[in-house]
């Protein structure tokens, strides 16, 4: 067996080279607007499967790929202080030369390469999918601590963070839950086997923007491609591919809040092969009471080798290690009960307690995200790739017997020591196939198995259910085809993806123990039409999402008063379904200085996975409590943008979002989302001035509703309103050449500007925090 795949490779490998010997090329020349031309640009070949080949214009702005298979590229070319520039897809024949000049612009819109809306490179001016993207020159200028900060602003995007930096964080898109966004790493999936709910939520806190390229935002389901999770939309962390020559990137800040962060990038390649090894080191010693430590180690890597130019072998490597400290939760008082208000305003020290310290209670967070991906391009009809994955979790959370002196009064019979191990495995092998059956027929067709592991632990323990590993297996088959008509003005687009479960439990009840839980089936159809004269596109979506049942859900463990540790899963439960749909337009005007759009959006679920309380046992296995499935809720809404480059060294950009969004609430009907604002206003200027750059982000959060819980008998809950805010963060940088290839920044800023004191879900946020550093780059 290993004989004839070895003898397989072999013969793929030279087939392509001796193809390659008769191979098209790629040559351009990179000027700028007044025909200078431009030396170290960033040239990056994307093939059709998303495979991307990078490398830098020389001393004369001349740039080269050899040796390349007939069939359809990307080029894309940044360079400092200009404008991103994509090409039309370029279609080369064998043996032939395709020459592209490139002239890029200071004052226009970026036109970026994304792959997320269909899991194939494409223009975004091209997509049928609502897909928003955040560069890594636009992450930096904004020079947030993590990557959920660096998000707001984006249109349909809610990011939460719950008290000093290293609190619980949650993105949020289109009115929808914390756990309905699905994080991916180059287009595979990442989540946590051991969150309660099987998602990100519990990895997003510590994400940190090191060696990416960019983020790309899809909103809208996109589970015909990328699985579960994906109900309101998906998050694709895309890594920095390395290019000729050797570079590092290197800084160190300070701030307030006793904040130090350094980082350190280098990458590099040659002719067949390229790195980017990356590490951020952040430290908050303090904290908003002064004892908010945490700490967080986040490290990234690619490695790429291309034996020839239709062969890509790819490594990714992700990670963090985190440590922090965490306070005790809000709670309500007397007052928030005695009122005739529904939703009473929440008012610190009135109608609730907010967060306070507690000096032992915290957690410990580690997350490895390692994968590998063979992709070749077989000729210009047909490519294919194989890749595998494993994520692996471990987090503890931790309370000792300790209490702050001055909230001694909240803790009536002293505070409850517990130690809680949850530890995730995930092993995913993705396999798919490009067929290109003409010019406007672009056909995918794949496989994909996950196998995860989850193991729970809890201490203080009264059951013999403690210290168990529980299993599940998941198989799906995916298929899209992708058609455009009218010389490329209609594009069209169909999914449809099928999922299989099967189970090993530790504890399942002999009476489900032949059960298997039931399948699920999603489609997905999208429609673009383009005017290209007037610049304008029209586009709409419809599809379904859906979210397995996790591991918890199925076979979750807890401690209750009375009943010690308890398993209340359910290993039959149903997966979650929604159907969501979408529509809108973008246009253009000025010569690409100007772009706005808005999209009407509509997301109803179908069928969730709820929590019975403590009173019923879903089962009737003498279970207490459990989960099932229920009706869920729906969420719509309007998003709107405009990007603006008006002058010379001016990008602006502002959003609005309005969303109305519903929970089904048993014997109540539909009620308020919780902790989803009905608006959201962001705006981001950006003005470069010769070596000095400004920037300045403001963000909008309108008013909420969260439900904040008693810490004492009877444990009432009280759903209160919190009032909106809004976030000013102003930064300025100045750089300056020390030398050919050595550039200095200097910068500093303020978060929170205004210092407005705010709270999230009853969680104080920090006031203004200053923070400066320097960084050199060659």
């Amino acid at each position: 067996m290993n004989k004839t795949i070895l003898v397989i490779l072999v013969m793929l490998i030279a087939s392509a080279n001796l193809f390659a010997q008769n191979g098209a090329a790629i040559r351009g020349v990179v000027t700028d607007e007044n025909g200078a031309k431009v030396a170290g640009a960033h040239v990056v070949l994307t093939l059709t499967p998303g495979v991307q080949l990078a490398t830098q214009t020389d001393q004369s702005g001349v740039f080269e790929y050899k040796g390349l298979r007939a069939g359809s590229y990307l080029i894309e070319v940044k360079a400092d202080g200009f404008s991103v520039f994509t090409s039309e897809s370029i279609q080369l024949d064998r043996g032939k030369t395709k020459e592209l000049p490139v002239q890029l612009r200071v004052a226009a819109i970026n036109a970026n390469v994304v792959v997320t809306a269909t899991g194939t490179a494409q223009r975004a001016d091209e997509i049928a999918k609502v897909v928003s993207t955040l560069d890594s020159v636009e992450i930096e200028a904004k020079h947030e601590l993590t990557l959920a900060e660096a998000l707001r602003g984006t249109p349909g995007v809610r990011v939460q963070q719950q008290g000093s930096p290293g609190a619980l964080t949650t993105v949020r898109l289109r009115g929808q839950r914390n756990f309905d966004t699905s994080l991916l790493l180059d287009g595979l999936r990442v989540r946590d086997a051991g969150d309660i709910n099987g998602s990100a939520l519990s990895l997003i806190t510590d994400l940190v923007p090191v060696a990416l390229d960019r983020v790309e935002i899809l909103r809208g389901a996109g589970s015909s491609i990328y699985g579960t999770h994906a109900i309101g939309g998906v998050l694709n962390l895309i890594p920095e591919v390395g290019s000729d020559g050797f570079h590092v990137n290197a800084g160190f800040e300070g701030g307030n809040l006793g904040t130090y962060r350094e980082r350190l990038q280098v990458s590099g390649g040659g002719k067949s092969f390229g790195y980017e090894l990356g590490a951020n080191r952040l430290d908050v010693r303090d904290g908003i009471d002064g004892d908010d430590a945490y700490g967080n180690t986040g490290f990234a890597g690619r490695v790429q080798f291309n034996p020839t130019e239709s062969i890509t072998i790819a490594g990714n490597l992700y990670g963090t290690i985190a440590n922090g400290r965490v306070n005790d939760s809000p709670f309500p008082l007397p007052a928030a009960f005695g009122t005739s208000q529904r939703f009473p305003d929440a008012v610190a020290g009135v109608t609730f307690q907010p967060d306070f310290n507690n000096p032992d209670q915290g957690r410990r967070q580690r997350l490895i995200v390692a994968s590998g991906r063979f992709t070749h391009v077989a000729n210009d009809r047909i490519d294919y790739s194989i890749a595998y994955q494993r994520v692996s979790s471990n987090r503890r959370n931790y309370n000792g017997p300790n209490v702050d002196p001055q909230f001694a009064s909240f803790y009536s019979f002293g505070d409850f020591e517990f130690l809680n191990v949850n530890r995730g495995t995930i092993d995913t092998v993705d396999s798919r196939v490009n067929i290109r059956f003409s010019r406007s027929n672009l056909a995918t067709a794949g496989f994909e198995f996950e196998r995860e592991s989850f193991f729970q632990s809890s201490q203080p323990s009264f059951s013999a259910f403690n210290n168990t590993t529980d299993r599940q297996r998941t198989f799906a088959v995916f298929g899209q085809d992708q058609l455009s008509f009218l010389q490329d003005r209609l594009r069209l687009s169909l999914g449809a993806r099928g999922q299989w479960y099967r189970i090993r439990s530790a504890d399942r009840p002999g009476l489900l123990q032949g059960t298997q839980a039931e399948s699920s089936a999603t489609g997905d159809g999208a429609i673009a039409y383009f005017f290209r004269r007037s610049g304008t596109k029209l586009r709409a979506h419809v599809g379904n999402g859906f979210r397995a049942a996790s591991l918890f859900e199925r076979f979750g463990e807890g401690n209750f008063s009375g009943a010690g540790l308890t398993r209340f899963g359910d290993p039959t439960l149903r997966a979650e379904q929604s159907i969501s749909a979408d529509g809108g337009f973008d246009q253009r005007l000025a010569n690409d200085r100007v772009m706005f759009g808005a999209t009407y959006f509509y997301t109803r679920l179908q069928r969730v996975i709820a929590f019975t309380g403590f009173v019923d046992d879903p089962l009737g296995l003498g279970r207490f409590t459990g989960f099932e499935n229920r009706p869920g809720g729906l969420a719509r809404g309007v998003e709107t943008y405009l990007n603006a480059s008006p002058v010379k060294g001016m990008d602006v950009t502002a959003s609005y979002t309005f969303t109305n969004s519903d929970r089904s609430v048993v014997s109540q009907g539909l009620q308020p989302e919780y902790v989803i604002p009905k608006h959201l206003l962001g705006l981001t200027w950006r003005q470069r001035y010769r070596s000095l750059l400004f920037s300045l982000d403001v963000n909008r959060t309108g008013s909420y509703i969260a439900p904040v819980f008693e810490n004492n008998f009877p444990f009432r809950m009280a759903e209160m309103t919190f009032s909106g805010y809004t976030k000013a963060d102003v930064f300025a940088s100045y750089e300056t050449r020390r030398s050919e290839r050595v550039v200095l920044v200097l910068f500093g800023g303020v978060e929170n500007v205004f210092d407005r004191e705010y709270y999230e879900n009853g969680f104080l946020a920090p006031g203004a925090v200053g923070r400066g550093g320097i960084t050199f780059r060659f």
